[in-house]
């Protein structure tokens, strides 16, 4: 405990995300490291990670998915209630592929949180618990790591959106959420500074941070008052504004003044690439002697320029162009370069979540630096600034623009600053002062790296997730029933009985770990005998299962019920292998690091499988006159590529199987056969009915209707959510 109260809260926050399954918010004033943390942390993890945030520019920056985008959100307002959670759950059109990232994720990064409103946050919550099959956890057992400063750029909520969400939310900001007030983040703050030396500029950012500007504060701050300044075109100046109209007036009436050629350079935009995630304009147009911003890091070394860096274009080239920036002795040449959308996957053959770019935007990565919004300015810093903050309209504003100089010199106030235009809300003061002592956040770190370790144990040994999904599949099959080959029901049965027998057995043996991890010291001994003797037990379950799942028969005529027959099937083999795989691998040795270094070895087992079957000779069914049964597909199959119709709406497997099974021989009988009404019958029953007829005549048999019994069971409707 006492080693813990040393650690710096960098180090601190590192431990947590490392170490433990805690949920942590990272906060700190502008300049603190906050954006430096999440890229080593990505860089350096063994978990499996996954980083949003609530705009297209910030997820871009963040190397990460927006928010919307990688969780299909609406853009409606959610209702955090029951009726509210089911509504989105139908809504979504996850596919597959989503749904494996989602299942494998251990940690959700969510950067620039001040932006993220409260009821997004709990959807977020509401469908990571149901795809998860886990809806008893918070974030349905994902560790959230939140990376943001609520003093600085806020929610926004419309008017109409607010008069529906106020029912249900005291604020619109993250930490409102219900998610957020029933499981409280660890709440760790960066303080060092590395923007700005200046300790007095530092003490006044502070007083505007936590809106308690003191009357020597504002002085200072309204010397630096001159709406009259114009500066000569070396000093370098940006101007940052409250509104996109004004920067970009600023920016085209400079453009103007300048007497040399304006060239063009278009963005190569490939695949996917939004256009609200446009780093920089798709038609940059340049001029010799225009003042320009640097908008990414440079890949080279030594760097060269950085995200934020001015200077003015001196060369037009035919590939790029020349920029000086003060204090350089030689300017900087700069040719296109690449940015990348990216969505997450799951590799086919480790099952681990993978970076996939799908798409590349490719500019020269420079903007017109005369003016700049001071929401486009956040995570910038600059030597030299004009600030026209009088018209802000959201709390924060004023700080995000004061915050981007080095110093309190280093500014020009184009408009005054009153104590109106820097007011805080007081939601945002009061869960800041929620902020715990650091001798409280050592505790918790100790506390939590015990539990997550134990943690990870129980989750090795809890197969109810994986029993969930069993069901899932197996209400999806039953719904289709008669679409399916005969047997596939009950074969779905079959697995979710093993997988409730596992479960069954895995409960009691938790409870056993439970009881030996919580004993005081622990007996390490008899803990590891009784791992090793569990491990060989459900080792061998697990593979008898997985056997069970590659004998699968089915087959149906429905391409998007075999579809998603297939991916239940797959995403539930897999998940059981790499259970398997952790048991038996951490066997002799459990502990944190050597989950997560069997997690990386795991390797897919090859498992393939393909129900939809058009061909009649691919169709597995079984009936007491096979010839019929293969003449009627033939026959529904032609009628399907003649009438352009989905096989199965033409005639559903169960339908062709009691057809040949009970030879209705007229269309009175042929309206109980399972799926022909009154349309169906009218429109193909008359071909069906003689190719029966004929089969009748051609073999001297009887019409069996006279044993048919309907299928009084009521059908459902499906929901696919």
């Amino acid at each position: 405990m006492e080693k813990m109260s040393y650690l710096s809260p960098y180090e601190c926050a590192k431990e947590f995300v490392t170490y433990t399954g805690r949920n942590i918010f990272i906060t700190g004033k502008a300049g603190t490291g906050k954006t430096t943390f999440l890229h080593r942390f990505r860089t350096e993890t063994t978990k499996q990670v996954a980083v949003v945030a609530p705009t297209g520019v910030a997820a871009i920056n963040a190397g990460g998915a927006t928010i919307h985008s990688f969780f299909q959100l609406p853009f409606t307002p959610f209702t955090p209630t029951p009726a509210g959670c089911e509504a989105l759950i139908a809504r979504m059109k996850m596919n597959s592929s989503r749904r494996r990232v989602i299942r494998e994720l251990e940690v959700l990064v969510i950067d620039e949180v001040s932006m993220v409103r409260a009821d997004v946050l709990d959807a977020i919550d509401t469908v990571l618990r149901s795809v998860r099959h886990r809806r008893s956890e918070p974030f349905g057992g994902v560790q959230v790591v939140f990376i943001g400063d609520v003093y600085q750029l806020s929610p926004v909520a419309k008017a109409d959106e607010w008069r529906i969400l106020s029912d249900y939310y005291r604020g619109i900001y993250f930490f409102h959420s219900r998610v957020i007030q029933e499981h409280p983040p660890v709440y760790v703050e960066f303080d060092k500074i590395f923007r700005q030396s200046d300790n007095l500029f530092i003490d006044v950012l502070n007083q505007v941070r936590n809106d308690s500007l003191s009357t020597e504060g504002l002085e200072l701050l309204q010397s630096r008052y001159d709406p009259h300044f114009n500066p000569t075109p070396e000093e370098n100046y940006i101007t940052l504004t409250t509104h996109n109209f004004s920067a970009d007036a600023i920016n085209s009436t400079e453009l103007e003044k300048i007497n040399t050629t304006a060239h063009s350079f278009h963005a190569v935009v490939k695949g996917e690439f939004p256009d609200n995630a446009f780093p920089v304009d798709r038609v940059l147009i340049l001029k010799e002697g225009a003042k320009v911003m640097f908008v990414k890091n440079d890949t080279e070394v030594p760097r060269r320029y950085f995200n934020g860096k001015i200077g003015t274009v001196t060369h037009i080239l035919e590939e790029g162009v020349t920029v000086q920036c003060p204090d350089d002795t030689e300017e900087i040449t700069v040719s296109p370069v690449l940015w990348e959308n990216i969505r997450y996957t799951t590799h086919s053959e480790t099952n681990t979540v993978e970076e996939e770019i799908i798409g590349t935007y490719k500019q020269i990565p420079l903007r017109l630096a005369w003016a700049i919004t001071i929401h486009k300015s956040q995570g910038l810093t600059f030597d030299k600034a004009i600030i026209d903050a009088g018209k802000a309209f959201s709390p924060g504003q004023v700080y995000v623009a004061l915050s981007r100089c080095r110093s309190l010199d280093s500014l020009v106030l184009k408009s005054p600053i009153n104590r109106y235009s820097i007011g805080v809300d007081e939601q945002v003061v009061r869960f800041s002062s929620s902020k715990p002592e650091e001798n409280q956040v050592a505790g918790e770190l100790q506390l939590a790296k015990k539990q997550f370790s134990i943690n990870l144990l129980l989750q090795l040994y809890d197969f109810d997730p994986l029993l969930q999904a069993a069901r899932s599949w197996y209400s999806n099959t039953q719904e289709n029933e008669s679409s399916f080959s005969e047997g596939t029901v009950p074969f779905v049965s079959e697995v979710c009985n093993q997988l409730t027998e596992l479960e069954q057995v895995a409960g009691k043996f938790r409870i056993q770990l439970q009881h030996i991890t919580g004993q005081t010291p622990v007996n390490k001994v008899f803990f590891a005998e009784r791992l090793r003797a569990s491990s060989s037990y459900f080792t061998e379950k697990i593979e008898t299962l997985l056997r069970t799942l590659q004998e699968s028969t089915a087959t149906t005529d429905s391409k998007a019920n075999a579809q998603e027959y297939d991916e239940d099937i797959v995403s539930l083999f897999v998940a059981a292998a790499l259970k398997a795989h952790l048991i038996s691998a951490t066997s002799d040795n459990f502990c944190i690091e050597s989950y997560y270094n069997a997690r990386r070895q795991f390797r897919q087992p090859p498992f393939s499988l393909t129900s939809y079957s058009r061909d009649s000779t691919g169709i597995q069914l079984k009936s007491i006159h096979p010839e019929l049964l293969s003449e009627l597909v033939q026959l529904r199959n032609r009628i399907s590529k003649e009438e352009n119709l989905p096989v199965y709406i033409v005639a559903s497997v169960k339908t062709l199987v009691q057809m040949a099974d009970y030879l209705p021989e007229t269309e009175k009988e042929l309206l109980r056969i399972h799926g022909f009404g009154k349309v169906k019958t009218e429109r193909f029953g008359a071909k069906f009915l003689e190719l029966i007829q004929n089969y009748i005549a051609a073999y001297g048999i009887e019409s069996r209707m006279i044993h048919f019994k309907e299928d009084k069971k009521p059908r459902k409707r499906k929901n696919k959510g």
